[in-house]
């Protein structure tokens, strides 16, 4: 049911970008709107693929912290992809209220993995706080410091 619920706020989340696409038209040369649609598209795919694809993909273990790929080092890398999305949607769509609203759908982002972080993760995942001494939230922690 909780995946269910994901899924649907996840494709919910997509909406404004594909309405943002549709009234507003990169000003770039067609060489520069290319490289930075391809550049958009590669992290479009990153951040669908980190954030929906990686573990059901690789992870079998119900209740269980998924530990491997890119969760290996940070607790929240789909906040990266996400976060190089939108830099690279607002630059190539090259607008001051798209840059304002991309940089509030970052707020935004931030704010769900906080509170994912601090109140949901660790009730749903038992080994949670375990993974939280061992795995930075944005920047991975020194391996000295473990």
């Amino acid at each position: 049911m909780l995946r269910h619920i994901f899924s649907v706020g996840f494709l919910v989340t997509i909406l404004p970008y594909c309405i943002l696409l549709a009234h507003h038209r990169p000003p770039f040369a067609l060489p520069l709107r290319l490289l930075l649609s391809a550049l958009t598209a590669a992290a479009a795919l990153a951040t669908l693929y980190i954030a929906a694809v990686e573990i059901p993909l690789h992870h079998k273990e119900e209740g269980v912290v998924y530990r491997r790929g890119s969760y290996a080092r940070v607790r929240h890398p789909g906040f990266h992809a996400h976060l190089i999305f939108n830099v690279l949607f607002s630059l190539t769509l090259f607008d001051g209220r798209v840059a304002l609203l991309s940089a509030l759908f970052v707020c935004c982002n931030l704010i769900l993995i906080t509170v994912e972080d601090r109140i949901l993760f660790p009730k749903l995942f038992p080994d949670y706080v375990c993974y939280t001494e061992t795995t930075g939230f944005l920047l991975p922690k020194r391996r000295g410091h473990r």
